[in-house]
């Protein structure tokens, strides 16, 4: 029997199958061949061996309990009376396929809302990326906090995901670039602000940023725009605000015993459109 069922269990393993359905055969097949234990240990009771008879009895209603576990676990919905398995599980570590299997589906559910989202939440439009520049800002400490309640407004708004796209430890380090050393959660490039615009004030180029243009904030001052100050690039320029990104946050780091986590404030980051000044545009 034992032998047949070792058999049975090799062959299994080169079926390929649905996991929940072959571990459903797994079990019907522990729990038959587990009788046979109960049949060998009595056995040894009646031939006065004692000690093993009372061991393989005790093995038995061990694998019977586990066997009954499985069959709540893989053929209903409901949830096992004296389950011990969480604890085995802190003990010996990992967890059941199925469970893997639901974790990296919600993965991949999470990333594509993710993506759905940020495609949804570019308020200025699209620009030709050969037409743009960095801008480089500047932030008070209040506008630093500004950043940091319209992050946690969007977090609110579910409009902001810090689940690193959905990704697990082993495909964030798969996928850094190289030389990269970090991501962030809320991606690398940044998230939209649902809301941004450009106004002088003072004769400063202030970016105000939020979920919408009635709770807009001050979040910083543009001082350059590539690599020459914003007066000037103004001058040979016609500009436009074309992305205000929000970056920062949690983010995970390669160390020398793995990956660790830190968090950093939030900040910004502007991407400016130009056009050479030929015609008379409209412009911030």
């Amino acid at each position: 029997m034992i032998s047949f069922l070792t058999l049975a269990s090799h062959y299994m393993g080169m079926i390929n199958v649905k996991s929940k359905l072959k571990n459903q055969v797994y079990t019907i097949m522990a729990f038959v061949g587990n009788w046979y234990l109960l049949y060998i240990g009595i056995r040894f009771l009646q031939n006065g061996r004692s000690l093993r008879g009372l061991l393989l009895l005790a093995i038995f209603l061990v694998f019977l309990y586990f066997s009954i576990m499985n069959i709540y676990y893989f053929f209903t919905t409901k949830k096992a009376p004296f389950d011990i398995s969480p604890i085995l599980e802190k003990y010996v570590g990992g967890a059941p396929e199925e469970i893997r299997e639901k974790e990296e589906f919600r993965r991949r559910l999470a990333q594509v809302e993710r993506q759905s989202h940020q495609a949804s939440s570019s308020p200025a439009g699209m620009f030709d990326q050969r037409m743009l520049l960095p801008a480089q800002v500047e932030s008070t400490g209040e506008q630093k906090r500004n950043i940091e309640q319209i992050a946690m407004l969007m977090k609110n708004a579910g409009i902001l995901f810090e689940d690193y796209g959905g990704r697990s430890d082993e495909q964030i380090k798969e996928q850094l670039q190289p030389g990269q050393t970090e991501a962030y959660a809320i991606g690398d490039e940044g998230i939209q602000f649902p809301f941004a615009d450009i106004k002088i004030i003072n004769g400063q180029p202030t970016i105000y940023a939020g979920l919408n243009q009635m709770e807009e904030l001050p979040v910083g001052v543009i001082t350059k725009v590539g690599a020459a100050s914003f007066e000037a690039a103004k001058q040979e320029n016609h500009l436009y605000l074309a992305d205000v990104l929000l970056s920062g946050g949690e983010k995970k780091m390669i160390g020398r015993s793995g990956i660790i986590t830190e968090n950093e404030n939030f900040f910004i980051k502007v991407n400016i459109a130009y056009k050479r000044r030929n015609t008379s545009l409209h412009e911030v």
